[in-house]
């Protein structure tokens, strides 16, 4: 009774199969010692499980598992007859997940190129096509829009028979334009079947428009975790060599300084103001879908296992 030995409750959980990982293993060893005999170090932390001698017990109730690792003893209780109970948990290092988390408030860049305002269009009606993403503008006249394009509108439409009437101002992708004259946003308003949309008065299209001020917005943000044992992820000896990445910034790469918009300039033109990126690079990653990080942080997991969470969202 002086040795460690697993008893009746052992399990494994799977805490990461709700994301689709199946792989990365805990593993829960229900133990029970003469407590005179135990002692916090019997195992050190990051102990691989390879053996029942590595695993400080008589007799694993699972098959050994080299890439599982010692990340504590918890749940210490006394028993009858002088004995004390704990489990003892060995942990694979999860592997990375990116997961939809959720809505968040952030402030995206400001961007100047220096051309013109751009060229409004009238929006003489607004409808949808259910299975297809987003909203189509007709607009009175010709446009210039390809997929990928910037444009700011304004628009009022009620979705009938309702009388209620929304409202869609800002700053929008063009996911399409299947004509001339008309062109697909996505306004974030969705269906499940085919409605019908009534614009109320006259909207608003401005293209080519590529100049406006900072703005706060309200995305969907998707996270990344990643997961790092100290000595055992390949580069990472001590926790002081993990590098968190820093969240998304426009720099003046003339003072170093930070900015809130991102801007270009010919070489006639003052060059203060120039930033990395440029405001072209910038509408490029719009384009390309780039998602940006909004922030990041570092904190324990389980163990010396440590978690980093990068939140991120689509440039806007």
């Amino acid at each position: 009774m002086a040795s460690v030995r697993a008893e009746d409750g052992t399990f494994i959980s799977y805490p990461f199969i709700d994301d689709g990982d199946t792989s990365t293993k805990v593993y829960n060893m229900v133990c029970s010692q003469l407590a005179s005999d135990y002692e916090a170090n019997q195992v050190e932390l990051d102990t691989p499980m390879s053996s029942a001698a590595s695993a400080g017990v008589i007799e694993l109730p699972f098959p050994a598992d080299n890439a599982a690792f010692f990340v504590g003893d918890t749940g210490h209780a006394s028993k009858t007859g002088g004995m004390l109970s704990f489990t003892r948990t060995f942990a694979n290092v999860p592997k990375s997940t990116t997961i939809a988390s959720g809505s968040d408030n952030y402030r995206f860049t400001g961007i100047y190129v220096p051309r013109s305002v751009g060229v409004e269009k009238v929006v003489a009606s607004v409808s949808m096509t259910s299975g297809v993403k987003g909203v189509t503008l007709t607009t009175s006249l010709p446009h210039n829009l390809v997929a990928g394009d910037n444009i700011n509108i304004s628009i009022d439409y009620k979705v009938l028979p309702s009388q209620f009437t929304h409202s869609a101002v800002g700053n929008f992708e063009v996911l399409d334009t299947p004509t001339n004259n008309t062109c697909i946003i996505d306004i974030g308003h969705y269906w499940p079947e085919q409605v019908t949309l009534k614009l109320v008065g006259l909207g608003q299209l401005f293209e080519g428009d590529n100049l406006r001020q900072s703005l706060n917005r309200v995305v969907s943000t998707q996270t990344r975790y990643d997961y790092i044992l100290p000595g055992v992820t390949p580069g990472i000896s001590t926790p002081y060599d993990i590098e968190v990445p820093p969240s998304f910034a426009v720099v003046n790469i003339l003072t170093g300084e930070e900015q809130d918009q991102a801007s270009d300039v010919s070489v006639e033109d003052d060059l203060v103001g120039i930033t990395i990126p440029g405001a072209a690079e910038y509408l490029e990653m719009i384009e390309n879908g780039t998602y940006i990080i909004m922030d990041s942080s570092l904190a324990k997991w389980a163990g010396n296992i440590l978690v980093m969470k990068t939140k991120t969202c689509k440039a806007r």
